[in-house]
Order: structure tokens, then C-alpha cells, then sequence
């Protein structure tokens, strides 16, 4: 019987070698992520320097498995028919990247185009945007760009902030962004 780690290589050797999509097993990422989940495990307090740097080996041969699988599977998908063999795991992050392509197209032609009501539309929509935080230590009262106020705060506090103003906290140290089921 294989190991994970091999079946994710046969996997990623047919997938490459194949003009389709190869067919993966329903629970081919779950059991990815649960034998992870169990390598991190096995690396606790008392585990040699050996024993470290083979589940760190084994964690970047995961990742980048992973990775090169991932994207050999979305390139394969031009229609809605091959969308479908996708997982529906596949399916949320191929979703996710085709949204970017959309956008980030419209807005390179907006640009060669010369639609500055676009590039305006784009502007409104990012300053607009908020982010979900939690506090890592406290912060005094905050004005945001829309000119509200929020805050004071302490560690552990959450609060859905400008957009603006949550990297200057991010990049400051003082929160850090939490992805909400919407982000996600």
C-alpha cells in the first residue's frame, strides 16, 4: 500500500503525463491534509533534530506537490464540462483564481483603453473595503479614512476596520487579519 506522500506523486506524475483531468479519489486532499496534520503532530518537544528536519522535508515535498498539482489541474480546465471533474475542493480555488484573471484583465484593458471611470470604480471599491482584525496588544482610539472612530482596543479584541487602516496595524505589529468565511 502506498504512503501518502507516494500516492501524491503518482498523482502529480499521471496528471502531468495527461493531456485531461486524471481522475483523483473523493478524499485525495482530505487525507493529504490529515496525514500533514499528523507529521506536524509527530514533531513535538521531545523529537531529535532528525526527526525535525524530515517532517520539514516532508512538509516542502507536500507543499509543492500540492502546488504543482493544483495548477496542472486548473490550466487543464477550459470548459464547463472539465470544470466539473474537478473537486469541488478544486472548484472553490479554481473559482477564486478565475474571478482574479476576470478582474485583473478588465483592469489592464480599462487602462489600454483609457476608462479612467473604471480605474475610479476600482479606487472606491478598495477604499470601501474593510478587514476583519484582532488586536495583539492595545491600541489607542483609531480615525479611520472614512473619518469614523473606533477603537480603543485591547489584545485580543476583533473589529472590522477600513481597509487602509488594517495594514497600518497589520504592518505595525498591532493586529493581525483574521479571514472570515466571506474572505475565504
Amino acid at each position: 500500500m502506498d504512503t501518502v506522500l507516494e500516492a501524491l506523486k503518482k498523482q502529480l506524475d499521471a496528471e502531468t503525463h495527461s493531456a485531461t483531468l486524471v481522475a483523483l479519489p473523493r478524499d485525495f486532499y482530505s487525507k493529504l491534509a490529515a496525514y500533514s496534520q499528523k507529521l506536524k503532530r509527530s514533531g513535538g518537544p521531545g523529537s531529535s533534530d532528525l526527526v525535525l528536519r524530515l517532517i520539514t522535508v516532508q512538509t516542502a515535498m507536500i507543499e509543492s506537490m500540492s502546488r504543482e498539482l493544483l495548477a496542472s489541474r486548473t490550466d487543464k480546465v477550459k470548459d464547463q464540462e472539465s470544470f466539473l471533474q474537478l473537486l469541488p475542493e478544486e472548484r472553490y480555488v479554481f473559482t477564486a483564481q478565475r474571478r482574479f484573471d476576470r478582474r485583473f484583465n478588465a483592469f489592464v484593458e480599462a487602462l489600454t483603453l483609457g476608462q479612467p471611470s473604471f480605474i475610479e470604480h476600482a479606487k472606491k471599491s478598495e477604499s470601501d473595503r474593510s478587514v476583519t482584525v484582532r488586536f495583539t496588544k492595545h491600541v489607542d482610539e483609531v480615525v479611520g479614512l472614512d473619518l469614523k472612530r473606533y477603537g480603543p482596543f485591547d489584545s485580543e479584541d476583533v473589529a472590522a476596520l477600513p481597509a487602509a487602516n488594517a495594514d497600518i496595524l497589520i504592518l505595525a505589529g498591532d493586529a493581525v487579519e483574521i479571514f472570515t468565511r466571506e474572505d475565504a
